[in-house]
């Protein structure tokens, strides 16, 4: 095993099938959205054909090519969390299409734990260097954040991540999740900053109390639901 496949070892509990087309109804809309996995941490990108431009959730390694072949115009970039395997295509997606990075942190090394790397000496890892254009913060009430359209619930998760959002999109029963959440896992916390019982305690206060049928989208692996994970998933039923 290479030194990045031991990286993203554990990222994922549960190897399937991860539906690569799926649609989102939202009030009397059907919202098509593709979904790209790639790099050596096999990471999931959304992209959402929102009725004001279609919207890309994270940008793992090969994105690029894959959203040229489909023919897409990318209107914006949001980062659930900016560790490298999300982040591999950011610099070149937000140039080529010249739309903007949505993120809850600004960019820094530390957040793409590339200085994690360089500073143990574990395996190189070199991420392009990307601007932030919009500092994205947790809704609270009634908030929502608008983008291109869509009325999206942030959730701030860390424990994962210190950055790490979801985005909610109630009338469409959806959650993009990044590392928060998995089929029968969660995501990992043995990086700097990173803490089981935080990660625990904001899944439970925040996205288990969302409804039951509410699908997650997550970074790694295959969607899954809301009531699924309250009943099944061992990392949760421990704590």
């Amino acid at each position: 095993m290479t030194g990045n496949e031991l990286i993203c070892a554990k990222l994922s509990t549960i190897q399937s099938k991860v539906s690569n087309h799926f649609n989102l109804n939202i009030g009397n809309n059907s919202v098509e959205c593709l979904v790209f996995t790639g790099g050596i941490c096999e990471t999931n990108g959304y992209l959402i054909k929102a009725p004001g431009g279609a919207i890309l959730v994270d940008a793992p390694e090969g994105i690029l090519d894959f959203l040229i072949k489909e023919d897409v115009d990318t209107e914006l970039l949001m980062l659930t969390h900016q560790h490298f395997d999300h982040v591999m295509s950011a610099a070149e997606v937000s140039e080529h299409f010249n739309c903007p990075i949505w993120a809850f942190s600004e960019y820094d090394t530390s957040l793409t734990l590339e200085s994690l790397f360089q500073e143990s000496g574990g395996p190189a890892i070199a991420v392009k260097p990307y601007q932030i254009d919009r500092i994205i913060t947790e809704t609270e009430g009634d908030e929502r954040l608008n983008a291109s359209g869509l009325s999206i619930q942030v959730h701030h998760v860390p424990g994962h991540s210190p950055d790490s959002i979801c985005f909610y999109l109630e009338d469409a029963e959806a959650l993009f999740g990044g590392d928060v959440l998995f089929q029968m896992s969660v995501g990992r916390t043995d990086f700097p900053n990173g803490d089981m019982n935080l990660l625990v305690d904001g899944i439970r206060k925040k996205i288990f109390p969302l409804n039951d049928r509410v699908t997650v989208f997550p970074g790694h692996g295959p969607e899954t639901s809301i009531g699924f994970e309250k009943s099944n998933n061992p990392f949760l039923s421990s704590f």
